[in-house]
């Protein structure tokens, strides 16, 4: 064995192994050094600083190695260590030579004599001996750890790439609550950054409102020990929050000492909605069963009664305490079934056994009594069986009592001989009051329409006559006083056209609708002037009251052209189709349209979309469209979209080929 203490007489490994060697009194004591460096498990080397030649290399490193000492001697640390040359293997031991560190500590690849690498560890120090220097190794044969390592590098990268599989969200945090790590899914999720979420940030995506509940359970169940376990919502990157199932277990070293915590966050967020949604959906059952005024009884297939709502309870007069007893036989045993004229039904005649036959049962109408005292109702049964899930099916059975509707309707028999003798007296009253309200109208257009011209016009001769002895101020109150007059005479006329069309008779005509359109449109030459006007109506015959369509279309394209008013080029298109029996008319304007969330409105009286100092007008032309259509046998609706204009269509009943068009009527009712 080669030994540099045998070799050099007192040349030592270290300083240590020097001061051993000075302070022995006997030769014995280097002797056993120089074996405990022999028998060491690490490698141990010393080789010059200068020349860098190996002087001294243990059994374990030369059993590593494979080589012989012989051939160690000749050879250095840049011969075993493959990734150094001697300049970058100097500037590594640099700041030994010059005193900057005590030891260096790296890791490094040794190479064996039959080619092979492994890892090591080395710590290297450097001594003065006799007057040069000389460098110290003590290495490592790292192999092991550094499976331990790839093996441990291999487990974390398996647990990443299962928990970033898993479909929850999932985190480990320190013993102390604080979150070190997250999964992808978590990033995902809330769109969050691994920055944002150091530490404590994952109070970040919480419920603000609940987020101190949160850091209660959690900060109680860390201090505990014990696993946390509750729902609360978490906000994703959409800004929507969602419930989540969190759980956290602790991780627990050989010693019981919590080292970490894992947790995770299920996405519960559909299920409790479809549990609320179920108990809602339950709720309402109850309430509208508890609510029905039809009694409703469910029965299995064996005829077993598994509910009765409260109506049907009180129907039969049942109590809660007789419904658990009750099955077809023991119901037989109460009641009795009859014919509504009182011929009594055997009991495979009963509604409840002819729907366990699979027969459908609607309105059938039975008496019913009670065997133990004076009680009859006359009852209306309807039912089926229903299917539901695997095959599966329920009786239902839905009872009314229509007792009073029986009465009823012999009292109506009774009433039914002097029904034409009120009719016709009630008749001749509403056309009496039909005649009052005529002259009514007449006699207040008249009384109302003499003052507002007595108005207008002493108002007009004041701002003609007297124009310079008011101020600004004055004519302004002058000119409103005019307008509101104008207004109030135009909806006193709308007014009378609105009730002369309630109460005219209806006269269906022939109308050929592209003549009779162009003849109306001759009327809005000069205001239509600067419109693109769009025509496009084949020879279609309507079967139409004239004056109703001419008062109906006349108010649309009013319409059209005041809406479309302010429009770079106002425009109106008239279209016309065929569509079935009918005839369907479309006016459209690209003025400023309407919101369809007020769409019912629009055709009301007085119901106005617009101020009138915008859009002058009375708030009666639709209604009266939809009162003409009405009474033509058609219907009016729109399609609109703020700022895009509307359409309005008027659906008429097409006329046979065969009937004849009297055109003088025609143009009566354009004119």
């Amino acid at each position: 064995m080669i030994s540099p203490i045998k070799n050099r007489g007192t040349t030592c490994l270290s300083e240590m192994t020097r001061e051993i060697c000075e302070l022995a009194p006997i030769e014995n004591a280097c002797t056993r050094v120089d074996g405990i460096l022999e028998q060491s498990l690490n490698e141990i080397y010393l080789f010059d600083a200068q020349t860098l030649h190996f002087e001294y290399v243990n059994s374990r490193a030369r059993l590593n190695l494979g080589y012989s000492m012989d051939t160690l001697r000749m050879m250095t640390p840049l011969d075993i260590k493959p990734e150094f040359d001697e300049a970058s293997f100097r500037t590594l031991v640099n700041p030994l030579l010059h005193g900057a560190m005590k030891i260096l500590i790296f890791e490094a690849m040794h190479l064996r004599a039959d080619g092979t690498l492994y890892p090591v560890e080395v710590h290297l120090q450097l001594f003065a001996q006799s007057g040069r220097m000389v460098f110290l190794a003590v290495i490592l044969d790292i192999t092991i750890r550094r499976r331990a390592e790839s093996a441990l590098r291999e487990s974390e990268e398996r647990f990443r790439t299962i928990v970033n599989t898993i479909p929850q969200l999932a985190w480990i945090a320190e013993p102390d609550g604080s979150r070190v790590w997250y999964n992808q899914r978590w990033y995902d999720y809330t769109g969050t950054t691994p920055e944002e979420m150091e530490g404590w940030g994952w109070q970040k995506v919480h419920d603000i409102e609940m987020l101190p509940k949160v850091v209660e359970r959690w900060t109680h169940a860390t201090a505990a020990g014990k696993a946390f376990d509750m729902e609360f919502p978490l906000r994703g990157a959409d800004g929507r929050f969602r419930i989540f199932l969190t759980r956290a277990e602790p991780l627990r070293n050989a010693e019981g000492r919590i080292t970490q915590w894992f947790g995770t966050n299920t996405d519960v967020n559909e299920q409790r909605l479809g549990e609320k949604a179920r108990r809602e959906v339950e709720k309402r059952f109850e309430v509208v069963m508890g609510n029905m005024s039809e009694g409703l009884v469910i029965f299995d297939l064996a005829g077993q009664p598994l509910h009765w709502n409260a109506a049907a309870l009180r129907m039969h007069d049942i109590g809660n305490s007789e419904v658990m007893l009750l099955n077809p036989h023991t119901f037989a045993q109460i009641y009795q079934l009859s014919t509504v004229e009182g011929v009594a039904l055997p009991f495979d005649q009963w509604p409840l056994t002819r729907i366990l036959r699979g027969e459908h049962l609607n309105d059938l109408e039975l008496r019913i009594g009670r065997v133990d005292r004076d009680w009859e109702r006359v009852f209306s049964y309807s039912g089926a069986l229903s299917h539901y899930g695997d095959g599966k099916e329920l009786a239902f059975l839905v009872v009314k009592d229509i007792t009073e509707r029986k009465n009823a309707e012999d009292a109506l028999r009774d009433a039914k001989v002097n029904l034409e003798h009120k009719v016709d007296e009630r008749t001749a009253q509403l056309l009496a009051k039909g005649k009052e309200m005529e002259s009514f109208c007449y006699s207040v257009s008249h009384d109302l329409r003499a003052p507002l011209r007595g108005i207008d016009g002493y108002s007009r001769l004041l701002l003609e006559e007297y124009h310079d002895r008011f101020d600004e101020e004055g004519q302004n109150f002058l000119k409103n006083v005019r307008t509101a007059t104008k207004y109030m005479t135009d909806l006193i006329e709308d007014l009378l056209a609105y009730s002369r069309l309630e109460r005219q008779g209806i006269s269906r005509t022939a109308v050929e609708l592209s003549s009779f359109i162009s003849n109306l449109l001759d009327q809005y030459h000069t205001r239509a002037q600067n419109v693109r006007l769009t025509v496009e109506v084949s020879d279609f015959q309507v079967s139409v009251d004239p004056e109703g369509l001419a008062i109906a279309l006349r108010n649309l394209i009013d319409n059209a052209l005041k809406f479309s008013g302010y429009a770079p080029e106002p425009a109106i298109e008239i279209r016309a189709r065929a569509a079935s029996n009918h005839c369907i008319l479309s006016v459209r304007d690209n003025g400023i349209g309407f919101d369809m969330r007020f769409y019912e409105k629009i055709f009301e009286v007085f119901q106005r979309l617009h101020r009138a100092e915008e859009y002058p007008g009375t708030g009666i032309g639709l209604a009266m469209v939809q009162k003409a259509m009405e009474r033509i046998g058609g219907r009016v609706w729109a399609e609109s979209q703020p700022g895009a204009g509307a359409t309005f269509y008027l659906q008429l009943p097409l006329l046979n080929a065969s009937q004849a068009i009297p055109h003088e009527r025609v143009n009566n009712a354009i004119g």
